[in-house]
């Protein structure tokens, strides 16, 4: 037998304040711990044996994608608690395709009583991931049982009959995901009004109807992305009093795309709008393109593939609330041709913020850049992401000259020339984190920083 030195027994005489905590307590700080991390907290004491089979369960694999689909039946099987927190089966990538999710393992789980009472789901089944794959199977069943207790919810890879979307009501979800799913507008415009607190919408590369009419008393932030399958060719928000961002991420569907907007009095974020935006639509719109009804309210402004510096600047004369403005630039160079006129005596700029990407330093990026250098009397940032990150101090040097900054408008304005971030995360988890999490006043930052 040893000798117990004094630290040692200070150390026995310690109190392990956490374990007296009540049962309840400890499930559910449990419960939001990795699906694998609070399952080993099993093993610390035997006080902590039984708490998470009955903490409220959390399965997510999108924090831990090592876990197996027999490990999740396994824990479904296992586990006591007969209550839910979250169920998270995102697809795997299509270059990593390890676990494959179908109609009857989902079906399976879902009608498991660990479950019960669940407040987050989300899935994606494989058997509608491929572009030549079989015909989409259908919503699994057991994810009506949930509706009354849902407050987030990501469906992927499944289809919507009219009876499902008739028949799902979702009281208190709050946050809403459409991923690879087919579903009809009659089906689609149900399960909106069946939401009647939604406040986010995400609908991703979704095989839908060529018209969408987006009517929800609740409604602050909508994403729409698009791939080889969208049929979407008419985004119109109808009536949308909260909405606050409208983030068409990618170009809807293709050139026929419309994109308008009749009534939506909060909207404060718009973008990445593409191209020349010719499609995007208000009543009574002057310009044709643009209408100052439009944007009146937006203070964020995403742009991209080179719109003429004439759109930018129609955009911000409808805009007088706009502060922070980014621009993605393409190939063309279209950006030098504007028309002669007394900009600056038709046009009070408030911007405080611009983020120019791609910039490469030619005479047609340099004279737009310079414009708000010269105009923009409120900037405090300019930041100029460079496609090629490789350049001299010389280079830079001579970028100041030519963009004129010894005579901005802004004295206290900042302006940096930085490399081009490029994001190689999963483009579903960066669009579902810009689109629900509404803590983030400008969801394009993150891509930023």
């Amino acid at each position: 037998m040893g000798v117990v030195t004094r630290a040692k027994k200070r150390m026995l005489e310690k109190v392990d304040h956490i374990s007296c905590l009540p049962d309840c307590v400890l499930g559910n700080i449990v419960s939001f711990l990795p699906t694998k991390e609070g399952a080993r907290t099993q093993v610390l004491s035997s006080k902590w044996h039984h708490i998470w089979r009955y903490a409220p369960l959390n399965i997510d694999l999108t924090s831990d994608p090592t876990i197996t689909c027999g490990e999740v039946s396994r824990i479904l099987s296992s586990h006591q608690g007969f209550v839910g927190r979250r169920f998270s089966i995102p697809p795997e990538p299509k270059s990593n395709m390890k676990r494959m999710v179908f109609a009857a393992d989902m079906d399976a789980w879902l009608r498991s009583p660990s479950l019960n009472n669940l407040e987050e789901l989300e899935f994606h089944l494989s058997d509608g991931y491929w572009q030549f794959s079989p015909p989409t199977p259908p919503l699994p069943a057991p994810a009506c049982r949930f509706s009354s207790t849902l407050r987030v919810a990501s469906f992927g890879g499944c289809g919507f009959s009219d009876e499902d979307a008739h028949e799902l009501h979702l009281p208190h979800l709050k946050q809403l995901t459409l991923c690879n799913v087919t579903i009809s507008e009659s089906s689609l415009d149900s399960l909106l009004a069946n939401c009647p607190v939604l406040e986010s919408l995400l609908l991703h590369d979704t095989n839908c109807c060529p018209r969408f009419h987006v009517r929800s008393p609740s409604l602050r932030s909508l994403g729409v992305s698009s791939g080889c399958r969208d049929t979407l060719r008419h985004l119109i928000i109808e009536d949308a009093p909260c909405l606050e961002r409208l983030l068409p991420f990618v170009r809807l569907g293709g050139i026929g795309t419309q994109l308008s907007v009749i009534y939506a009095p909060r909207l404060d974020v718009l973008g990445p709008l593409y191209g020349h935006f010719p499609r995007l639509q208000f009543p009574g719109a002057i310009p044709p393109a643009v209408s100052m009804d439009l944007v009146c309210g937006v203070k964020v402004l995403a742009l991209s593939m080179d719109p003429s510096l004439d759109e930018v600047i129609d955009l911000m004369k409808c805009s007088p609330r706009l502060e922070t403005l980014y621009i993605e630039a393409g190939r063309a160079d279209v950006w030098c041709h504007y028309r002669d006129r007394n900009l600056v005596g038709d046009l009070d700029i408030g911007l405080k913020k611009v983020v120019f990407t791609n910039y490469r330093g030619k005479m047609s990026h340099v004279k737009i850049a310079k414009f708000f250098v010269l105009n923009a009397r409120l900037l405090e940032s300019m930041r100029l992401e460079l496609e090629d990150g490789n350049v001299s101090k010389e280079w830079i040097e001579k970028q100041h000259k030519l963009l004129k900054i010894e005579k901005r408008a802004s004295m206290g304005a900042r302006f940096d020339f930085v490399p081009r971030n490029i994001f190689n995360g999963s483009l579903s988890l960066l669009y579902a984190k810009q689109v629900h999490d509404l803590s983030i006043t400008d969801p394009f930052h993150m891509l930023h920083v």
